[in-house]
């Protein structure tokens, strides 16, 4: 899955990157911690709006959805959206023929089960460069309010090789797209079956890793640190 990434980049790279502008660059706080269940707002590029970087709360609300309690309820089972079966859940198989996003980041984390114990670790690809994530997202208005909130997900595959040995207990990891096929997702003619085959596992020839310590699993202290990121050796050496 796909529950922690990594978005300690500038609005400039980003925009430089992407050929995109920020609608409202005073709302855009980079770090290197952002939490699904914290729902946080991450920097999007939307079908709607391609010229444009937008913010997106993570956990995505279908337009159906009726009110409040309901929205808190589905977005904590929608921050991941399964390639396999978006084209059939009702959260999410009306917004994969128009509403596909690009969500922006620098990496993610992932947890390594090694016997009792769990072992973070940073991926990214190589040359740590921004990464376009394959993404859904959605329009809901609170109908009591009238606030409008947008809303994402992130579409996770079966993982590639490296992956495997890294996520070895649900073996997924996100969708993350290559230069070329960006656009092409993103594009409002392209049909929900044609999207669906840039879904892939990116190779793992073009993606780096390495272990991270413990300060990611732990609670209450600050993680919007540069320590975050950097190696960590563990005695556990054959880690994978």
């Amino acid at each position: 899955m796909c529950y922690t990434i990594n978005i300690n980049l500038t609005r400039n790279e980003l925009e430089k990157r992407f050929g995109a502008k920020f609608r409202d660059p005073a709302s855009f706080h980079p770090g290197y911690y952002f939490n699904a269940f914290e729902i946080p707002d991450l920097p999007a590029i939307q079908t709607e709006d391609p010229e444009s970087i937008g913010l997106l709360k993570w956990g995505l609300i279908p337009s159906w959805v009726k009110n409040a309690g309901a929205a808190r309820e589905i977005r904590r089972k929608t921050f991941n959206a399964r390639m396999e079966t978006i084209l059939e859940k009702p959260s999410f198989r009306m917004a994969v023929g128009s509403r596909r996003c690009l969500i922006l980041c620098r990496g993610f984390y992932e947890w390594q089960a090694m016997g009792k114990e769990k072992i973070p670790h940073y991926i990214y690809l190589e040359e740590k460069p921004p990464i376009a994530m394959a993404g859904l997202y959605e329009n809901w208005c609170d109908r009591d309010t009238g606030e409008l909130i947008r809303t994402c997900t992130i579409i996770t595959t079966a993982a590639n090789s490296m992956m495997k040995r890294i996520h070895n207990t649900k073996k997924r990891m996100p969708v993350i797209l290559s230069r070329d096929n960006e656009k092409a997702w993103i594009d409002p003619d392209l049909s929900a079956g044609q999207a669906f085959r840039y879904l892939k596992p990116v190779d793992e020839k073009q993606m780096a890793v390495h272990t991270i310590s413990r300060l990611i699993s732990k609670r209450g202290v600050d993680k919007n640190v540069p320590e975050l990121v950097e190696p960590f050796s563990y005695n556990e050496n054959t880690l994978w």
